[in-house]
C-alpha cells in the first residue's frame, strides 16, 4: 500500500523578486503539484531564509537556490517519495561545488526549534550543518532527484566573500570542532564568464583572501574559546 504523500514546501532566497523567476517556471512543470512555493528577499541571507522558512506550512522543506533548476518533471513527485520523518537528505547536485542548500530536503520539525545563525553574514549554511551534526541530526545524500545549480562567478563575488568566509570558517571551527566542518575551499571553479587565464588568477586571489581570512579569524577569536573552554571546565 503506497503511503499518502505529503505537502511541500519548497524555498528559495534571492536579492529581487526577478532572480526567483526561472525556477518559478520550472517548478510548474512538475507532475507533483502538492506544493506551495515560498521564497524571500528580506535582510542578510540568514535573515532571508529564516523569514522563508517561518512562514512554510509544508511537512517537509525544500531548499533551493534561485539559480537551481530540476533536471526532470519528476523531481518533486521523487522527493515525495523518498522524504522521511527526522532526516535531512542532500539530493544529487549537478555542480562541482561543496555542500550548500540546494536540493535540501528537511522534515519541518527538525526547523520547529531551529533557525540560521544570523550572526553569521556568509557560510551560514555550513554553520547549520555543522550545528545539526552535533546535535545528532546527519545529512544523507541520496543519489536521485538531480538538479542543475550554475552559479554566475565573478572577481565581485570573489573579493566580496572570500575573506569574510575565511574569518567565518575559523569562528565555526573555534564553535564546533574542525570535524564537523565542511571541507574549505575544494570547489573545482566554473568559468562563468571569465576567461581560463583570468579564472586561475581569481583562484589563487582567492585561496590568499580565504587563508588570510583564517588567519585572523583564528587570532580574533581565540579569546572566546579559551573562555569557552573554561567554562565547560567549571
Amino acid at each position: 500500500m503506497e503511503r499518502e504523500r505529503p505537502k511541500l514546501s519548497v524555498i528559495a532566497i534571492a536579492r529581487h523578486d526577478a532572480e526567483v523567476e526561472d525556477l518559478k517556471r520550472a517548478l510548474k512543470t512538475q507532475s507533483f503539484t502538492d506544493f506551495e512555493f515560498v521564497y524571500s528577499t528580506r535582510g542578510t541571507i540568514p535573515q532571508a531564509w529564516n523569514d522563508a522558512v517561518s512562514r512554510a506550512r509544508g511537512e517537509f522543506l525544500v531548499f533551493m537556490e534561485s539559480d537551481a533548476a530540476p533536471l526532470n518533471e519528476n523531481w518533486l513527485s521523487e522527493i515525495a517519495r523518498v522524504a522521511r520523518k527526522g532526516a535531512v537528505l542532500k539530493g544529487l547536485e549537478v555542480r562541482p561545488f561543496d555542500l550548500d542548500m540546494s536540493n535540501l530536503i528537511c522534515d519541518a520539525e527538525i526547523f520547529a526549534n531551529r533557525r540560521f545563525d544570523e550572526s553569521f553574514k556568509t557560510v551560514e549554511d555550513s554553520e547549520l550543518f555543522a550545528r545539526l551534526r552535533t546535535q545528532g541530526v546527519e545529512i544523507e545524500f541520496v543519489e536521485t532527484i538531480p538538479i542543475v545549480h550554475s552559479p554566475t562567478r565573478t572577481w565581485h563575488k570573489t573579493l566580496s566573500r572570500a575573506f569574510g568566509n575565511g574569518v567565518s570558517y575559523s569562528r565555526l571551527v573555534y564553535m564546533y570542532g574542525i570535524q564537523n566542518i565542511d571541507t574549505v575551499n575544494t570547489q573545482f571553479r566554473t568559468m562563468n564568464r571569465i576567461n581560463p587565464i583570468s579564472n586561475r588568477l581569481r583562484i589563487i586571489v582567492e585561496n590568499i583572501l580565504l587563508l588570510l581570512g583564517l588567519a585572523i579569524g583564528a587570532v580574533a577569536y581565540l579569546p572566546s574559546f579559551i573562555v569557552h573552554r573554561r567554562s565547560r571546565k567549571r
